[in-house]
């Protein structure tokens, strides 16, 4: 009994979310013998492991508080695993050594060390993909309340199997029992079923509501922006008076020569107040979507405010862009996230924005200057991969995701002669 408690500490650690400590490994170790002491002192099967169960989901509680639901899932996890991997082990070793064998003392101890390993191994194994796979904090798996319900679901369904499935014809007949199983494992999962879909439709809104918000306050810098340069002009205008009368001063008195060099010396210059990018966004009143003028507006004004030469050519007005501006707003945010970045690694930073509208849709062009590290630019797409050091690698992944869920939209990416481009084609839907 000592070597399956060890079994089930180990399989728990192996399935752990954290790096488990020997100490913390030793801890859970005495507990699970603790509340194993009903199997095996007083042969109470059932619920002697429904307290070692009660003892791992415990033992997860108290640890690591910040994960703590996802501790228990994964102590449950633990738990189920180690009865499955140890009746295939059992199982395994009943079809290959004859009991006549298994009995003898050096053969049984060295079934039982490669039993032991087997079971780690297989275990660790299964604890690494299931980490990768729940542990990943992608979707609904990022919300704490799929975690409680994910536990209360594995609770349940031990609990069901503990007490329905140990304690042979407590309901009658086994067919009575299996009936009885069935029928409330399926209500139970059904239920299960309809509270997934409610977490995720919330998970959803979520997700619309950060957009929402994102929205929201790229229009509070847009609109901060407009006053900023609308306060611009009015100086401008105040100081382009001044100039007049200044000029007239000379011109009354036919100086040509202290013209031209007070002209050089303090009016030409004041054409870099003119040229400053801020007086470039006006192009951007061509967007008729309020949401994707804002975004563009705070990036274009972050984007000149770091550095960078702009350039933004919009001809056309549009008022629509085919597909739905939360995940346009996805798109272009990542797109110009990476443009910017890229650009401040050059020694003359520039981007693009063209955005044309055309007979068959919409054409964004977002072009940037780039240190060319030899890439190969499908690496740049995978998932995970970034070029720079701390970075998920997730941007240009989840966009082009983004993308092929629509049959409307096209992406070409070039790489050439120091410039990223990356043109998107929005056409409209055939009806």
């Amino acid at each position: 009994m000592l070597l399956s408690f060890f079994q089930l500490s180990l399989a728990i650690r192996n399935v752990w979310p954290q790096r488990m400590s020997l100490k913390a490994f030793l801890a859970l170790y005495m507990l699970l013998l603790l509340a194993g002491m009903p199997v095996t002192l007083l042969s109470c099967i059932p619920y002697g492991l429904f307290g070692i169960l009660v003892a791992a989901c415990i033992y997860g509680l108290v640890t690591y508080r910040d994960t703590a639901s996802q501790n228990v899932c994964m102590g449950m996890i633990g738990f189920v695993l180690t009865v499955v991997v140890d009746n295939l082990l059992a199982n395994l070793r009943n079809m290959l050594i004859s009991p006549h064998l298994s009995n003898q003392q050096y053969i049984s101890f060295g079934v039982t060390l490669i039993r032991m390993l087997l079971f780690y191994f297989i275990t660790l194994l299964c604890g690494r993909l299931l980490k990768k796979l729940l542990l990943s904090g992608k979707g609904i798996l990022r919300l704490p309340q799929t975690w409680y319900l994910i536990d209360a679901a594995l609770l349940l369904l031990i609990t069901i199997y503990l007490f329905d499935n140990l304690i042979p014809g407590q309901n009658g007949s086994v067919g009575k029992m299996i009936y009885n199983n069935a029928l409330h494992i399926s209500g139970y999962l059904l239920v299960m079923l309809f509270l997934l879909l409610a977490m995720r439709r919330t998970w959803l809104e979520q997700l619309q509501t950060e957009a929402k918000q994102k929205a929201l306050q790229d229009l509070q810098d847009y609109t901060h922006n407009l006053e900023v340069m609308y306060n611009g002009l009015r100086s401008f205008k105040h100081d382009y008076v001044n100039i007049l009368l200044s000029l007239s001063g000379y011109i009354e008195n036919r100086d040509m020569d202290e013209l031209k060099n007070f002209f050089e010396d303090k009016i030409f210059p004041t054409k870099n107040l003119i040229d400053q990018g801020d007086y470039k966004l006006n192009q951007l009143s061509n967007i008729g979507v309020l949401e994707i003028k804002s975004l563009l507006s705070a990036k274009m004004i972050y984007a000149h405010e770091s550095g960078i030469d702009v350039t933004i050519d919009i001809p056309d007005r549009v008022d629509s862009f085919l597909i739905d501006t939360v995940d346009l707003a996805r798109i272009l945010g990542i797109f110009l996230d990476n443009a910017i970045e890229a650009a401040l690694e050059t020694k003359q930073p520039q981007i693009g924005l063209n955005i044309l509208q055309n007979k068959t849709g919409v054409s964004i062009i977002i072009s940037n200057h780039f240190r060319d590290n030899g890439i190969a630019l499908h690496k740049l797409k995978q998932k995970g991969f970034s070029t720079r050091i701390g970075h998920q690698g997730i941007g240009l992944s989840n966009a082009q995701k983004i993308i092929n869920s629509y049959d409307n939209v096209l992406l070409e990416t070039t790489m050439q002669s120091g410039c990223f481009t990356q043109h998107m084609e929005l056409a409209a839907r055939k009806e």
